[in-house]
């Protein structure tokens, strides 16, 4: 398993190519990294949650930034990524924070990159490996170098349906060396090109509705 991380590397700098909306009402919202304005609202078996989601762009680059909770907001996200619409590539930070177990506060920051890979005209990779710490607020586990290495694969059914998976490993280095896998699946639909509804379920055994907006 300690291959997988330099594996994804190699993966996510090789120069692979795709073609990217020109306007924003070109964005195709079922993309997990399309660079819009917008939001979501989420509900589950384990609570309510939500993301507002920004973006911004100039001739061939572009910025999008996402904050996100889960479990009753006690589990927070926040994302930023900055793609190249021609190549696909961008720099990539992912953090977040997870409060929802009682006594524990578990943190973590990372940077890194994600490549946008055009399998064919139905599936779409979204692969990104980024590096950095993780940390208890509590002391529950020693500080520890991360490495978090995701995939999300987008398989569209037709002009309204589509199914994303969405597996990730996480990968302590010292400190608490630990090896976490997680992922989920979900089914979504496509209202129209500003409203989508996904069902996902995920190996933590939790399950959610989400309905996602484009302002």
């Amino acid at each position: 398993m300690k291959y997988i991380p330099l594996f994804l590397l190699v993966i996510a700098l090789t120069p692979f190519y795709c073609a990217a909306a020109t306007t924003a009402d070109d964005v195709d919202m079922s993309d997990p990294m399309a660079v819009y304005t917008g939001g979501d609202i989420k509900a589950g078996d384990q609570g309510l949650g939500g993301a507002l989601q920004f973006s911004a762009g100039k001739n061939d680059w572009a910025v999008m930034g996402k904050v996100e909770a889960s479990n009753n907001f006690e589990t927070y996200r926040a994302r930023i990524f900055t793609p190249n619409k021609i190549t696909g590539t961008g720099i990539y930070i992912d953090a977040g924070k997870d409060n929802h177990i009682d006594s524990f506060s578990s943190k973590y920051a990372t940077v890194g990159v994600l490549q946008v890979i055009p399998i064919n005209d139905k599936l779409r990779l979204y692969v990104g490996i980024t590096y950095g710490k993780s940390w208890e607020a509590n002391n529950k586990y020693q500080d520890t170098k991360l490495i978090n290495t995701q995939i999300y694969a987008k398989y569209k059914i037709d002009d309204k349906f589509f199914i994303m998976a969405s597996p990730q490993y996480k990968y302590g280095l010292d400190g608490e060396e630990f090896r976490d896998f997680y992922a989920e699946l979900s089914l979504g639909y496509k209202i129209d090109k500003s409203n989508i509804i996904m069902f996902t379920g995920s190996t933590d055994q939790q399950m959610w509705l989400t309905y996602k907006f484009k302002i």
